[in-house]
């Protein structure tokens, strides 16, 4: 669904119908719209954007960032997570900026966060018009959700880490790192796509951007790269714990082939011994004495214990 606002001194954006976008084009007024594929193609082509721009919407070819910088416009592509859902899969938004119009364009929104996050940025008071403003109080909503995740993430690390200190067992440990580990690198890959669009408008190149616009981009800029600090440092945690469980699970297998070679040194003169006698020489006369079957037993027992007191003495 399209939502177009205009920007009224007294009111703020009120929302408004148009008839055709040549309606907005020809209008000095400050315009704030939120737009579908289609409909921003509409528009694209109403007001002869770059074909580039209107090739790269019409392809099915999903780009997880393009940046086009006009003498009077900007138009910018960006993937994020889709932080409300699983984290496996992102969303994409696109930002058409002048310096009397904001398009926020849903290319393709699953989880409907972008959606969520222009109503929430529709809730700020404005008193001036401001694209600037606009930008941070959206991408602000945007990643707004980003501590929650970051604080799920952590927990479920934290937990794997207090069982490894706890010597308890869980067989989801290793899925439970790898899974996190995942969601970590998407979540920075996310951040570093986003500091990288803040970082070309910021630039102004084409000077759409006021002084105020570019202390807001430099705020949310500066949020950003906090949730990216932490998300780099979370990474290291995780991959900290994996290492704290890896020396876990090898102690375990070394002790476990200690103890196998332990027993198996211990019973191997009853193995000599019992392959001796297998063989029934006749020049054995112990085959043929009446106690020679509690003798063979008694060599085992006083083998076996010989043995045990050597390791004892030895791992001391």
């Amino acid at each position: 669904m399209d939502y177009i606002y205009k920007f009224d001194t007294d009111n703020g954006f009120e929302q408004t119908d148009i008839s055709s976008f040549y309606d907005v084009i020809e209008d000095d007024d400050f315009y704030l719209m939120y737009l579908g594929k289609a409909s921003f193609i509409d528009f694209a082509k109403t007001y002869n954007l770059d074909d580039a721009i209107i090739d790269l919407l019409l392809s099915d070819t999903a780009k997880k960032s393009y940046m086009a910088v006009e003498d009077n416009y900007t138009f910018a592509i960006l993937e994020l997570l889709d932080i409300m859902g699983n984290l496996e899969t992102s969303d994409l938004i696109g930002f058409y900026i002048e310096n009397n119009r904001l398009i926020i364009v849903d290319l393709y929104d699953r989880d409907q966060s972008t959606t969520e996050a222009f109503r929430r940025m529709l809730t700020k008071k404005f008193s001036a018009r401001s694209p600037g403003r606009l930008l941070k109080y959206f991408i602000t909503a945007l990643v707004n959700n980003h501590t929650r995740i970051f604080d799920q993430i952590k927990n479920s690390t934290a937990a794997v880490e207090d069982a490894i200190i706890k010597n308890k067992k869980n067989r989801d440990s290793i899925g439970i790192i790898s899974d996190n580990r995942h969601k970590a690198l998407n979540l920075y890959a996310s951040y570093e796509r986003l500091l990288d669009t803040l970082e070309v408008l910021m630039e102004n190149e084409n000077e759409i951007f006021d002084d105020d616009d570019i202390k807001h981009l430099k705020s949310v800029l500066f949020r950003v790269e906090r949730y990216s600090s932490n998300i780099s440092y979370l990474s290291g945690y995780i991959t900290n714990v994996k290492d704290s469980y890896t020396s876990k699970m090898d102690l375990s297998m070394n002790n476990t082939m200690k103890v196998l070679t332990v027993v198996t040194t211990i019973f191997t003169p009853i193995t000599i011994i019992t392959g001796w006698y297998g063989m029934n020489f006749e020049n054995m006369p112990e085959l043929k004495w009446n106690f020679g079957y509690m003798y063979v037993i008694g060599i085992s027992l006083i083998s076996v214990i010989l043995v045990y007191l050597l390791f004892r003495r030895f791992d001391r």
